[in-house]
């Protein structure tokens, strides 16, 4: 899963008190909010998607734009499925701490204990390392929809070569969440979605999130439109992705775990509530996922388990996009006020990497 134009996002927000145990409040009109954020997409000409500001309350803003099936004149909404991409990471991450708070799993469990006979280069990579991409381990080793077994994917992935010592620096590793994705299934006894369904998902009552679990017959997922010909003629309707070259339970191992799920706007909105709220993890453990463990790169950014986290203006930020080229999501979620914004494309296009922080902007 292709990790696409990654911003810094600075918050222009008033807090009240903040603190992970007390989030601020932020004072916004809603009717106002509506209007500036209209405002905004509507100069993002031919924008076709969703995004959805919200609290742990409330949602302030929803709005579906463009056609999830332009064939058929249905519209995007905050119910219609969209692929979120590399956003699959945090809720592999979430899966992993999850893992841990349950006795399953160690952070500074080592590759060897799991993996017997796995080459000496990368005995000693530790969980921490894969969750904060500095394993040194590739990007990837593959493309998306390349039919690869999980067997096929770790003799190849543990005969590749190391970028780097093992934590020695930050390098983003797709192929370092799909092995978090088998260790998941491996420490569980689970696969790795029915591990998401139970353990995240059912009890933050998120109905849509999966790979093939949930009943999509009964949801629109949104078709991918290329409207800029990158891999076909300009507009051509890709189809939905899961009708791309799956496996009969979800993506091949290229693309498992690091990105691919697919979720409405109106799940995300309960992921949030439940992550503010402790639903699956204890305190310990949220704190956990939100601690800055290494800096990315040159970037004034340090990595989580998975999130990009960031000192804005008024507090700190956590924040994830992804995407292919069709299909793009990007999500930011205010730690310290009680705040995210949601943004999911099934046209995607670079100048959508500035529409969060422009919201943000006017709130």
């Amino acid at each position: 899963m292709i990790k696409t134009w990654k911003v810094l996002l600075f918050l222009i927000v008033t807090t009240n008190g903040c603190s992970d145990d007390n989030p601020g409040s932020i004072d916004i009109e809603t009717p106002s909010l509506i209007q500036k954020i209209d405002s905004i997409l509507a100069a993002e000409d031919g924008f076709s998607g969703v995004v959805q500001v919200g609290t742990t309350k409330e949602i302030l803003y929803s709005s579906g734009f463009g056609f999830s099936d332009r064939e058929n004149q249905i519209p995007n909404s905050n119910e219609t499925v969209f692929d979120i991409g590399s956003i699959t990471k945090p809720f592999t991450g979430m899966a992993i701490a999850k893992c841990i708070e349950d006795g399953l799993l160690k952070i500074e469990d080592k590759l060897s204990s799991l993996f017997p006979g796995i080459p000496r280069d990368k005995a000693n990579i530790t969980i921490l390392q894969l969750l904060t991409h500095s394993s040194g381990f590739t990007d990837s080793i593959g493309e998306d929809y390349d039919r690869v077994t999980r067997e096929d994917f770790l003799a190849d992935l543990f005969d590749s070569e190391l970028l780097f010592p093992p934590g020695s620096r930050y390098e983003y590793s797709n192929v370092g969440y799909s092995l978090l994705a088998i260790i998941v299934g491996k420490v569980s006894g689970e696969s790795y979605e029915t591990y998401l369904k139970r353990s995240l998902f059912d009890p933050m009552k998120m109905t849509t999130a999966g790979y093939v679990i949930p009943n999509y017959d009964d949801v629109e997922i949104a078709n991918g439109y290329d409207d800029f010909g990158l891999s076909s003629e300009p507009g051509s309707n890709l189809g939905k992705p899961n009708q791309l070259p799956w496996d009969v339970d979800g993506p091949f191992w290229h693309l498992r775990g690091n990105g691919g799920l697919l979720m409405s706007a109106n799940d995300i909105h309960e992921f949030y509530k439940g992550l503010k709220n402790n639903t699956v993890l204890n305190q310990q453990s949220t704190s956990n996922i939100f601690t800055k463990y290494l800096r990315e790169g040159e970037d004034d950014t340090f990595v989580g388990y998975a999130w990009s986290l960031s000192q804005a203006s008024k507090g700190n930020s956590a924040m994830h996009n992804g995407g292919n080229g069709i299909f793009f999501a990007d999500l930011n979620i205010c730690l310290e006020v009680d705040l995210y914004i949601f943004l999911a494309s099934n046209a995607a296009r670079e100048s959508q990497e500035s529409i969060i922080g422009e919201i943000l902007e006017v709130l």
